[in-house]
């Protein structure tokens, strides 16, 4: 958006998407500001007094295709923040997706959400997220690939993730061997399902500094997408909201996230009743993100982080210019 009125239309028209005639949720609307404040700086003055406006008068302002792309996007985490879900609130979202000509999967399994039991939604998702894994994995050695289309790694890639533990201290190996000890997880190893999936992902956990805690979960994802706003990132948001802000599908125990929760609670202890999104702060550590991974001069998400493991973090944050995160909701979310 290039000026301060394309915000504001912007912001508008989610303040009258997700009205059901309650005006939105108050989870709704603290992340909503959270935009606003957080991603667009406008003024709390300037957003208390912004009057929502129609989506058809959206449409004719907002003809930008990556500026409607964002705009849905907003769209879907909002209405992934309205719980119970909302037949009109869905209806809502669908009729401005299609005015604004958008569509795709994650469309899709909201759709799938409030037509479907949890776990006919889970298998859906996962169906759909399959495709981007190839995308999201780490590129490194010889492209090579198995059976099931996934990359095959060669015999240095393992070498190197079990050196990680003895490379020097502040090296992007060793905090990653770190951020592995610390949270009680197993490295991905060769008898691992996708490990390259998991290495890359956690790589990214480790360059931004969020822990893999519900709400650093969606911070990495939102930082991602900002810094790349491709489908696969997109995909991979929605997980992470779907996780920890939906609650429709629980992580597994024996990868990368362990739920913090009691009995494996999704809603990071909250007793399965609210989302991640209702934790103090969490609205402007999300917006944050968002403008954190704006500010990257390029994208570092799918490199190849294992050839750049002996680096010192510092220097590589520095390289891509990773800001420090806003360290809101509680510091056991960042690591910096």
């Amino acid at each position: 958006m290039q000026n301060n009125l394309d915000c504001e239309i912007f912001i508008a028209g989610l303040k009258d998407l997700i009205d059901c005639g309650d005006y939105g949720t108050k989870e709704q609307l603290s992340v909503l500001k959270a935009f606003a404040l957080g991603i667009f700086n406008m003024p709390l003055e300037s957003y208390n007094n912004l009057q929502p406006i129609s989506q058809q008068t959206l449409g004719k302002a907002v003809v930008e295709p990556l500026t409607r792309r964002r705009y849905i996007q907003f769209a879907i985490m909002l209405e992934l923040c309205r719980h119970p879900k909302s037949h009109l609130q869905l209806s809502k979202l669908e009729a401005s997706a299609e005015l604004l000509g958008l569509g795709g999967d994650a469309l899709t399994v909201c759709r799938t959400m409030i037509d479907s039991s949890a776990l006919e939604a889970t298998t859906d998702y996962i169906r759909r997220y399959e495709q981007y894994f190839l995308a999201l994995q780490e590129k490194h050695g010889v492209e090579t690939f198995n059976h099931e289309g996934s990359r095959q790694y060669d015999e240095s890639f393992f070498k190197t993730l079990d050196a990680f533990s003895s490379m020097s201290e502040g090296s992007l190996g060793k905090e990653f061997f770190n951020f592995y000890e610390r949270n009680g997880m197993r490295l991905p190893s060769r008898t691992s399902i996708n490990p390259g999936y998991y290495v890359c992902h956690d790589m990214n956990h480790v360059i931004t500094g969020y822990e893999p805690t519900g709400i650093g979960e969606i911070c990495l994802g939102a930082f991602k997408l900002s810094m790349n706003d491709c489908d696969a990132n997109w995909m991979a948001s929605m997980t992470n909201f779907l996780i920890h802000e939906a609650g429709v599908f629980k992580p597994g125990h024996s990868a990368q996230y362990e739920p913090v929760g009691a009995n494996g609670d999704p809603f990071d202890g909250l007793d399965g009743k609210r989302g991640v999104m209702t934790l103090k702060g969490a609205p402007e550590m999300l917006a944050d993100a968002f403008a954190r991974g704006s500010k990257c001069n390029r994208d570092f998400s799918t490199i190849d982080h294992i050839e750049m493991a002996t680096i010192p973090l510092k220097e590589l944050r520095e390289e891509f210019n990773v800001t420090p995160p806003l360290m809101n909701v509680a510091d056991a979310s960042i690591r910096w």
